[in-house]
């Protein structure tokens, strides 16, 4: 038997939960998503200039727990309140786009669990697809 991941909560804020389902790691494939995403990943303006990724931002912004190395999603705040102050400065119509690939890439994949690297941690599919739903409509309220 494979190994299992337990499920367990992330708290996004008092009115909200994201319950990160358990699973085995023998059900299937597992997508890496790579923590350089959306149109911009390959982009040489934003290789080799000081534009800076929407995306890679507001992990950067969120990242404000601990750092992801250490305790993976708990390290980023993510409520309402945290993403206001994380697109207040960003190209809030590229970053959506940029989450609607992410989850493009998933809903294209049939891999069951979902690592994403920027975020160090490896999620249940239908858990990554809630907590993409869920900073998508929050971050399209800044458009």
């Amino acid at each position: 038997m494979g190994r299992i991941v337990d499920s367990r909560i992330l708290s996004v804020s008092p009115e909200k939960e994201i319950k990160l389902l358990g699973f085995n790691y023998d059900t299937g494939p597992e997508l890496e998503i790579d923590e350089r995403l959306g149109p911009f990943s390959s982009d040489v303006t934003f290789k080799y200039s000081k534009v800076r990724d929407p995306l890679e931002e507001f992990w950067n912004k969120t990242e404000t727990t601990c750092v992801a190395g250490c305790c993976g999603i708990d390290a980023f705040h993510i409520g309402p309140e945290q993403i206001v102050d994380a697109v207040k400065d960003l190209d809030v119509k590229t970053l959506v786009n940029q989450l609607e690939r992410v989850k493009e890439q998933v809903l294209a994949s049939d891999a069951q669990v979902i690592s994403y690297h920027r975020l160090n941690y490896n999620f249940a599919r239908i858990s990554f697809l809630e907590l993409i739903d869920y900073l998508i409509a929050e971050v399209k309220q800044w458009i």
